[in-house]
């Protein structure tokens, strides 16, 4: 079952993240998707709440891409490390697009029941992103 789960894993990143496929939402999400996201992506409860923060996301950010560096899979969890790249085009956390490259990194851990995924719990290097776009200082407080 772990190869399976980490199957439908990939299948969220590659269609759905880089692709921009959100009708393949319906085929590997749980309808009633419960994330636990981090302080800047925050956590959309559902499937549809998710599509939507996708497509906004895909709004503001192009050429999206993740990079697996680890996968590991245990019953019904699939935990992994990953880089991600987008280039901003558009608006995003409040910044006009700057044409730049935005890159972080991310630890989501997913839970997949009966091939669809149930739950996610995710952290990011939210920092980076907002020292990315100017918003927070790179140098630490106090200095």
């Amino acid at each position: 079952m772990s190869e399976e789960n980490k199957a439908v894993v990939r299948r969220f990143y590659q269609e759905v993240m880089m692709e921009g496929r959100l009708n393949v939402l319906d085929e590997i999400m749980a309808e009633d998707f419960d994330d636990h996201g981090d302080a800047i992506f925050g956590s959309p409860q559902g499937r549809e709440a998710l599509r939507q923060a996708i497509a906004a996301a895909h709004g503001a950010l192009t050429n999206m891409n993740v990079d697996i560096q680890d996968m590991i899979a245990e019953k019904d969890l699939v935990g992994l490390r990953g880089t991600e790249r987008a280039i901003q085009e558009g608006p995003f956390l409040g910044v006009p697009g700057t044409g730049n490259q935005l890159t972080w990194w991310g630890m989501p851990v997913f839970r997949v029941v009966e091939g669809r995924i149930a739950a996610r719990w995710f952290n990011a290097d939210s920092l980076s992103i907002l020292q990315q776009l100017g918003i927070a200082s790179s140098t630490p407080t106090g200095q």
